[in-house]
């Protein structure tokens, strides 16, 4: 039992919204890693943890883009 498509003529409305994507260049760009070792309070680490999910490594994944985030913002706002 399949339902059919019933198409109608009404009117539809389109927003363009602006282009907020990097060009391609800068996405292919792999930013260099440096490991560093950094002391938290347990429940800052506990929060990552379960906001992370599954494996130790998704949490100092998303610490990471965290401090990325911050860092790109602070430097944005400086310019």
């Amino acid at each position: 039992m399949k339902r059919r498509i019933k198409y109608t003529d009404e009117p539809m409305e389109f927003t363009v919204i602006r282009d907020f994507l990097p060009p391609p260049e800068v996405l292919r760009q792999a930013l260099k890693k440096v490991k560093i070792t950094v002391e938290v309070d347990a429940p800052t680490v506990q929060m990552f943890q379960t906001q992370a999910g599954r494996s130790p490594g998704d949490t100092e994944r998303l610490m990471g883009k965290l401090l990325d985030l911050y860092a790109s913002a602070r430097l944005s706002d400086k310019r």
